[in-house]
């Protein structure tokens, strides 16, 4: 993973990244159990699917004055609501039930089980 700090970001901001980071290195694991890998494409996936994004290319056009128009949303949270984020996180993560299974470790095939550093419990694989 790579993390890119803009010049123009506040300290809190900063901070706020580097905490969220720290966290989801220590806790993540909890959470294993709500995603899918799919070992042809690398990719992990909610098991509830992929989120709608908040704003897509077909949403934007220009006017006849050629300003760009997009649909905008007022709603930005001051940078006092990081900290708050933060602790509900940790909270989440923290009332997560670790994933327990006595099933044996995942195996996909030799070459790609040669290559994984990371535990692949059965549930986690998805099927198409």
């Amino acid at each position: 993973m790579r993390i890119n700090f803009n010049y123009f970001i506040s300290e809190a901001v900063v901070d706020y990244i580097v905490e969220a980071v720290r966290l989801v290195a220590r806790d993540g694991w909890r959470m294993l159990e709500e995603y899918r890998f799919d070992p042809g494409t690398g990719i992990w996936i909610h098991r509830n699917g992929l989120v709608e994004p908040p704003l897509r290319l077909g949403q934007i056009d220009y006017g006849p004055d050629g300003e760009m128009r997009y649909p905008r949303s007022p709603h930005t949270a001051p940078e006092s609501a990081l900290a708050g984020y933060l602790a509900e996180s940790a909270q989440l993560l923290s009332s997560v039930t670790p994933p327990q299974s006595d099933a044996p470790a995942t195996q996909v095939s030799a070459d790609f089980d040669h290559l994984r550093w990371f535990e692949l419990p059965p549930d986690c694989i998805a099927t198409t």
